[in-house]
């Protein structure tokens, strides 16, 4: 075996660390480069979304904004859309600047991709602007799914009150009906007012799948629409426990004192869900004629039940009130006391500002 000097093996040692340091510093300046291409970018948003907002305030020319939109990286381009987030008359003075903007017909092609998420994402970027392209191309991305991308361009067409986006959906329940009911219910509002006759009448002939069916009831209540009071109404005797509550939920939104007499039925229900939900929606009401079912519900067995009856009856006032203090002074139930004596002490929001 051959001995080497320690010159030799100095050498050698040196040679091996300068390697190594070679490939840390190329690490580095990967790492160096990307950021800068990041800060770039990002200076390249911020810019393009200060030059939008000039234009949007009269101080920029429709077919400048267009030359610098199109020059742009089309990330950058969406994303200087995104932090505008335009609504109403900007979004129609945007979408007629930027209508020949090729970066829409790279995502109109895009929905065509292989790839449900790249279609979601292009179905997205498509509905920050208004198109009648891309209205007709959304429309066939929503007919085509899955359920993601069926979502998103609803979405996208919801931004534009595309009533026939609406009654597709309607017609297909199937379509979303893995959705939460909570992002179905945000979907709906984005229809607009336009969207109500047209979930009214669906509501009425029985055609919505379970989730859609309680968005819709959700939509209506908290656009405070009585007409659909009745229609509602009537889901309170529902088989499905979840339906009974939206119902509840809505017309407490509402307010219509001709649903009262349902409430006060709701009051018996044998789940606790429903029964809390009726006595927080007959709270709403403020009608006298139930303070004495209320004060009944203050032994019910469930600590909801308790809770929203006791602060229905505070809601209603002098006589709601002295039902309160003689259940607190009078009742042998410990637990219907204690939650009178909550109320009439002002509350969980006097005890924090004590």
């Amino acid at each position: 075996m051959p001995i080497h000097s320690p010159s030799v093996l100095l050498g050698a040692g040196l040679m091996l660390l300068s390697m190594i340091a070679g490939v840390g510093g190329g690490a580095w300046l990967v790492r160096s480069v990307k950021r800068r291409e990041r800060a770039i970018r990002r200076h390249g948003v911020a810019e393009l979304a200060r030059e939008l907002r000039a234009f949007l305030r009269g101080r920029r020319g429709a077919r400048a904004v267009a030359d610098l939109a199109a020059s742009a990286e089309a990330g950058a381009f969406w994303a200087a859309l995104e932090t505008l987030d335009a609504r109403g008359r900007d979004r129609r003075r945007l979408s007629r600047a930027l209508a020949r903007c090729e970066h829409l017909t790279d995502e109109r092609r895009a929905l065509r991709d292989d790839s449900p998420w790249r279609r979601e994402l292009a179905a997205r970027r498509l509905g920050l602007l208004r198109s009648d392209a891309s209205r007709r191309a959304l429309r066939r991305a929503l007919a085509r799914g899955p359920a993601l991308v069926t979502l998103a361009a609803a979405g996208a067409l919801a931004r534009d009150r595309d009533g026939a986006a609406l009654r597709w959906l309607i017609a297909h329940p199937q379509a979303l009906a893995r959705r939460t009911p909570r992002a179905l219910a945000a979907l709906l509002r984005a229809f607009g007012r336009g969207a109500r006759p047209l979930l009214i009448e669906a509501l009425n002939a029985g055609r919505l799948e379970p989730a859609l069916e309680r968005a819709a009831i959700e939509t209506l209540g908290l656009a405070g629409d009585r007409d659909a009071s009745g229609t509602i109404e009537r889901r309170l005797q529902s088989d499905d426990l979840e339906l009974r509550v939206a119902a509840a939920r809505a017309l407490g939104r509402l307010r219509d004192r001709d649903s009262v007499p349902a409430l006060l039925l709701l009051l018996a229900d044998p789940e606790w869900q429903a029964r809390a939900h009726a006595a927080w929606a007959l709270g709403q009401m403020r009608d006298l004629e139930t303070v004495e079912a209320l004060a009944e519900r203050l032994t019910d067995r469930a600590w909801w039940v308790r809770r929203h009856a006791a602060y229905a009856l505070d809601r209603l006032g002098a006589r709601g009130r002295t039902a309160l203090q003689w259940t607190a002074r009078h009742s042998s139930d410990p637990y219907a006391r204690d939650m009178a004596s909550e109320v009439l002490e002002g509350g969980f929001e006097r005890a924090k500002g004590a």
